[in-house]
C-alpha cells in the first residue's frame, strides 16, 4: 500500500518523530524550516541494489544543488557504525560486516555546510526494524519545494521496490557491451555472457582466474592468487614486463605486481569465500575488470626473462 507524505506547515514543533531517527532530526531541529516527511516500508536495510538506485535518484533530482557531497550513514549491533561519501566506499569500508547493517542513511543538503539555513536538508532512512521508521524527510525554506521533493523520491522509491530492476537492467544490452568495449580480449566475452545473466561476482573472479591462467603458462609455475602474482611481477622478474634497465622500467614493473595482488586479494578473495551477491555493484564489477583488463595488456607484451627462475 502506498503511503502518502505527511507535512508539517511551518517548524517540526509539531511533528512527534521517532527517538531512533533522532541523529537526523537534530539536523532538522535546529532549523526555524518548513519540514515534509514520508513513510517507507521496513526490511531495505540491505537491498544494495535500491540503495543505489536511490543514491542516483538523489543525485539527479539535485544536480541543480552546489557541490554538496551525499553522505551514507550505516549502523549495525556490537557498535558497527560507519560514514561514507559513496556506496563503493560503505562496502569497502563495511567488509563482510555489511551483511549486519541495520540501519542506513542517505542524507545531503543543498548548502555546502549542512548546518545552514538557506538551503533544502534531504535524508532518507532505510531501516531493518519497524521501531526505527524508515522514511523520506527534508527541511527547508520552501514549503512546496520540500513537498515535492520528498514526494518524488517516496515515489521512486516505493516503485523501485514494487518492481525491482534485475542487476545491470538499467542498460540496455547493447549499453553492456559498450561498457566492455575497452577490455581485453581475454576476459570481454566471459564478463558480456556473466553479466547478461546477473552474475556480476562471476565475471570478476573469472577475470581473476584468466591473469592467473596467463601467469602460469608465462613462466612455468603451479602457483596462484596474490603469491603468483608477487613471484612472477616481483624482483626476480620471472615474467618481465619491459626490459628493467632503468629506474621508470623497474617502477613499472613492481607497480603492475603491486596492480596485479591487489586485484586477487581485494577483488577475487572476497568473492571467493562468500555466496555470490544478486545485488552487486555494476559500476564496481566493470572498474575491477578494467584493471584485469589493464593487466592483460601489459601481459600482451611480456616475456619470460632470460634468466628464467634462478
Amino acid at each position: 500500500m502506498t503511503s502518502h507524505p505527511k507535512y508539517c506547515n511551518n517548524s517540526p514543533s509539531g511533528i512527534k518523530f521517532p527517538t531512533a531517527n533522532i541523529g537526523v532530526v537534530k539536523n532538522i531541529m535546529a532549523r526555524s524550516d518548513y519540514t515534509a516527511s514520508a513513510l517507507l516500508p521496513h526490511g531495505h536495510n540491505q537491498n544494495w541494489s535500491l540503495i543505489q538506485e536511490i543514491i542516483k535518484e538523489v543525485e539527479r533530482v539535485t544536480s541543480h544543488w552546489p557541490s554538496s557531497e551525499i553522505q551514507i550513514t550505516v549502523e549495525g549491533p556490537r557498535n558497527l557504525y560507519g560514514r561514507y561519501g559513496s556506496l563503493i566506499d560503505a562496502k569497502i569500508g563495511l567488509g563482510d560486516d555489511h551483511r549486519d547493517v541495520a540501519k542506513v542513511d542517505i542524507a545531503r543538503s543543498e548548502a555546502e555546510d549542512p548546518d545552514d539555513d538557506d538551503g533544502i536538508y534531504l535524508a532518507i532512512t532505510l531501516a531493518k526494524s519497524p521501531k526505527t521508521t524508515s522514511w523520506v524527510y527534508a527541511a527547508g525554506p520552501s514549503k512546496r519545494a520540500c513537498e515535492d521533493l520528498v514526494r518524488k523520491l517516496q515515489e521512486f522509491i516505493l516503485q523501485a521496490i514494487s518492481y525491482p530492476r534485475t542487476p545491470g537492467a538499467s542498460f540496455m544490452q547493447g549499453d553492456i557491451e559498450g561498457r566492455l568495449s575497452h577490455l581485453h580480449p581475454a576476459i570481454k566475452a566471459n564478463a558480456l555472457a556473466r553479466l547478461k545473466s546477473g552474475h556480476g561476482d562471476d565475471a570478476v573472479e573469472e577475470a581473476c582466474k584468466s591473469i592467473g591462467a596467463r601467469l602460469r603458462q608465462l613462466s612455468g609455475l603451479d602457483d596462484d592468487g596474490a603469491s603468483l602474482v608477487a613471484e612472477t611481477l616481483g624482483k626476480k622478474r620471472v615474467v618481465a614486463l619491459n626490459a628493467g634497465s632503468t629506474k621508470s622500467e623497474i617502477s613499472e614493473q613492481d607497480g603492475y605486481m603491486h596492480l596485479g595482488m591487489a586485484l586477487f586479494r581485494a577483488a577475487r578473495n572476497p568473492r571467493a569465500h562468500k555466496p555470490a551477491d544478486p545485488n552487486f555493484l555494476l559500476d564496481e564489477v566493470i572498474e575491477w575488470l578494467s584493471v584485469a583488463s589493464a593487466i592483460h595488456r601489459a601481459l600482451d607484451r611480456a616475456h619470460p626473462a632470460s634468466n628464467g627462475l634462478s
